[in-house]
């Protein structure tokens, strides 16, 4: 890595410092995330979905953008999610993810996932001595962000396949960050496994229940 767990601290504690108190609204918006669990309908799909779209776009342009000043190899990074935002952003105006309806398995995990990135990540961070400033505290950071994201689309009824892939390549990538001393990476990169696994057997299942109406 071309830098330390002492780098990526650090700035985590200028960032949280500079964007005071948009960590509050960061949560804020995570919450808005369990809408579709207790209420459906094109309106708030549209919410989560611009929550989506917000927090990956602000991660790109403000997260990595400012960092990248520093270090211009972290601009990838912040492409990558502003093209998840982008893409997201492109969703909202075709309507194209629907929320509700996800199926037992799938509601459980992405409720799970949504947990551990607003509360689990933090406070195993916290308890690893990543003590504020110097921690990714809400989801306006990557890594949250990611697994919280991961969980939303698991309360999606309809999601386009590739609104998954840089949310799962990041996710994968918290290998990369576990090695350099982020211990509560590790829960992301279970969240990218465990929720390819879920969402492949929730459309091979869709998938047998279309055939079987087919057939019959």
């Amino acid at each position: 890595m071309p830098f330390s767990i002492e780098m990526l601290l650090d700035y985590f504690g200028v960032y949280n410092q500079s964007i005071w108190p948009m960590q509050v609204l960061g949560y804020v918006l995570g919450l808005l995330t369990l809408i579709p669990f207790v209420r459906t309908g094109k309106t708030w799909d549209r919410v989560v979905t611009g929550v989506m779209a917000f927090l990956w776009l602000w991660i790109g342009l403000v997260f990595w953008g400012r960092a990248a000043k520093d270090m211009a190899l972290l601009y990838a990074p912040a492409a990558i999610f502003v093209v998840q935002g982008a893409l997201f952003l492109n969703a909202l105006a075709r309507g194209s993810i629907v929320y509700g309806k996800a199926g037992l398995a799938a509601t459980v995990v992405g409720l799970v996932f949504i947990a551990y990135a607003l509360v689990g990540y933090p406070l195993i961070g916290l308890l690893v001595g990543h003590v504020y400033p110097n921690t990714a505290l809400s989801p306006l950071f990557p890594c949250p962000a990611t697994i919280l994201t991961l969980g939303a689309l698991l309360l999606a009824q309809r999601v386009p396949r590739h609104l998954l892939v840089i949310p799962v390549f990041w996710a994968i990538s918290g290998v990369l960050w576990f090695y350099l001393g982020m211990v509560e990476d590790a829960g992301m990169v279970i969240a990218g496994i465990v929720g390819v696994a879920v969402f492949i057997a929730r459309e091979r299942t869709s998938q047998r229940a279309v055939t079987t109406r087919t057939a019959s």
